[in-house]
């Protein structure tokens, strides 16, 4: 793995070369891939790297770069995966010379001076400083030398034209060996390796501030591209937009951006579409898009929620506060990174969701714990009257107590023969009479309940009811 040494001195120009606007781009790091035999995880550095280099350079804030993560790992992995083809793909032009050389030495001898310059190359962005433009310049010299014998080696003019490009920043030899390259190898029936060099033929045209001509070849590559080859689309965006056809590059670019959060994060940097306000404005309305995607997986999912069709106690609007919940998450997915809104749609969706049912489930507790509330208020509002009742009944307790020990010491009198002495039958019936007056009175104020207090009640346990059922259907 290269160290970060390597990447801020003489991999610098490599990563950020002068005639793309000091302005990082994948393409640069497709060949180097296959000429370092890089892994994976040294790509996604290396990508990482660049992306933050033009985001800090424009301004932008990288924050969103851990979320571009996963995307960042894929398309490292997409680069690795070109990187070994192009190995095997020169493994084999390699045996072929060597087959048609059949026993030339002098053929032979520039086969292997080509592959050894590919490893200068190599060398030369691992070495200090002071030793690379020596590697370099032995490398152009032996691929020059090898071209000599064979003009027709394609590999060697691609190699030539790659060194030009972004190490020596030589735009109009670069251009001359790169679309001889191409040339050469759609004529040997090698499509994708022709498809390879155009590309970067494109990109040195670009240097050389001839947009439509990078355009042009970048037209003519689309139709040949995967579906899924995004980064050649971008690059024929940026060139259309430096061309001066901006509707076209927003369209191209809206296809690209639209798919893929890594290379929206890439546009918002991209000096080619800096001050494009058709530009700009695709890049805004795909964040509405996404926005509005969100929204439909929302509202098509909440149809379809127990909760939308449950009736609520109360008068409570479940669909209204569904409303609120998603205003209030729209207000924020504003804010967001279109990284964050691609990437984590369907989480999101599920997200407000998961909101708007537990805004419902909070409302009915909060209503239910109001009605609490007021129902005590108003019981201690009338706790006198329960007061007094329970004053009423423990008066006529002990009244109905003096009757019964009135009647006890009586007929305990009666035994030892002078009953008549407690003769009050009178006043033991008013005192009876009043006992029972007071207790009737009392009890009946004991079992007093303030107006509307039943009907508190009965709502209070309604709610609390249907939160329980809230709770067991979410």
């Amino acid at each position: 793995m290269m160290s970060d040494e390597c990447i801020a001195r003489q991999m610098r120009s490599i990563f950020f070369p002068a005639h793309q606007r000091n302005a990082f781009h994948r393409l640069n790091v497709e060949y180097l891939a296959s000429l370092q035999g890089l892994q994976p995880s040294a790509l996604s550095d290396l990508l990482e790297t660049g992306i933050r280099g033009n985001l800090q350079r424009v301004g932008e804030s990288d924050a969103v770069m851990p979320s571009l993560r996963h995307q960042v790992e894929w398309m490292a992995a997409l680069i690795a995966q070109q990187g070994a083809w192009l190995q095997q793909d020169k493994e084999r032009q390699r045996k072929q010379l060597l087959s048609n050389s059949q026993g030339n030495f002098i053929l032979y001898r520039a086969g292997m001076s080509v592959d050894f310059a590919g490893k200068k190359l190599s060398e030369a962005l691992l070495v200090p400083a002071h030793d690379a433009p020596q590697r370099v310049a032995l490398a152009v010299q032996m691929l020059k030398d090898g071209l000599q014998v064979n003009p027709l080696n394609y590999r060697a003019h691609f190699e030539l034209g790659w060194a030009y490009l972004f190490m020596l920043n030589q735009l109009p030899e670069a251009t001359f060996h790169l679309e001889a390259a191409a040339q050469q190898a759609q004529a040997a029936s090698d499509p994708l390796f022709a498809r390879f060099a155009r590309r970067h033929l494109a990109d040195a045209w670009y240097g050389r501030q001839e947009f439509s001509k990078a355009a042009d070849i970048a037209l003519s590559i689309l139709p040949e591209a995967a579906p899924d080859d995004l980064e050649v689309r971008y690059e024929l965006s940026r060139y259309l937009s430096a061309a001066g056809d901006i509707p076209l590059a927003a369209q191209h670019l809206a296809q690209v951006v639209g798919r893929s959060a890594i290379h929206y994060v890439q546009a918002q940097a991209e000096p080619d579409f800096v001050g494009q306000g058709e530009i700009q404005t695709v890049l805004e309305d795909l964040r509405s898009i996404r926005v509005q995607r969100i929204q439909h997986y929302v509202h098509a999912n909440w149809k379809q929620d127990a909760l939308a069709t449950l009736p609520l106690p109360d008068q409570i609007d479940s669909g209204e506060l569904f409303n609120q919940v998603v205003d209030q998450h729209e207000r924020v997915m504003t804010h967001l990174p279109y990284a964050t809104l691609s990437q984590r749609e369907k989480q999101i969706g599920d997200r407000i969701l998961d909101a708007s049912r537990q805004r419902i489930i909070r409302e009915v507790r909060l209503r239910s714990r109001h009605y609490e509330q007021v129902a005590e208020k108003e019981r201690q509002r009338w706790s006198w009257v329960n007061q007094t009742g329970g004053v009423l009944v423990h008066l006529s307790t002990i009244l109905l107590l003096a009757s019964l020990m009135f009647y006890l010491l009586r007929f305990a009198l009666d035994l030892l023969g002078v009953g008549n002495l407690l003769n009050a039958d009178t006043l033991v019936g008013n005192i009876l009479g009043s006992m029972l007056l007071l207790g009737i009175t009392g009890v009946t104020l004991l079992q007093f309940v303030p107006w509307g207090m039943k009907k508190l009640l009965l709502k209070q346990l309604e709610l609390d009811n249907t939160v329980s059922v809230l709770k067991s259907s979410s």
